[in-house]
């Protein structure tokens, strides 16, 4: 069986898992943001200074505090950067297997190198964030005379 005839499945499902992938890590966030957009901050504080009223009153009178409602432990705005990291490990796994059965290389090098060139872009989201958390720490703790 030659390279034309051999299936190339597990190669073109980690391409297209790859670029799904990096599709989803760069207009995932804007389009949660667009479907679920984040309440203003005068109605977050609104709603904060209500339950800290009724908080205070259940206690001055005695009563038992309202029970907690179940409260979404992993925030639905991490869902696109979880979903990518999910289709990049099949990207990925998809490539190699695709490589070792000896399918089209090119596929298997498109579905690893597109799913890197993802986990590339995590990385360098993760090193800004913490380049902008250090710059904060170093600005407050200069302000204060802390070196």
């Amino acid at each position: 069986m030659n390279a034309e005839q051999k299936p190339k499945a597990f190669g073109i499902v980690g391409v297209i898992a790859a670029f799904l992938a990096l599709l989803t890590v760069l207009v995932g966030p804007s389009v949660h943001d667009a479907m679920f957009p984040k309440p203003r901050i005068e109605d977050r504080i609104a709603e904060t200074a209500i339950k800290i009223r009724d908080r205070v009153a259940a206690r001055l009178k005695g009563a038992p505090t309202p029970e907690k409602r179940f409260a979404l432990r992993v925030s639905s705005s991490q869902f696109p950067y979880s979903l990518s990291l999910a289709l990049v490990g099949v990207a990925i796994v998809g490539g190699c297997v695709g490589y070792l059965r000896r399918e089209d290389h090119r596929y298997a090098y498109v579905a690893c190198g597109v799913g890197t060139l993802t986990l590339a872009w995590h990385a360098v989201l993760l090193a800004l964030g913490a380049l902008v958390l250090c710059i904060i720490i170093f600005s407050v703790l200069s302000f204060f005379g802390i070196s």
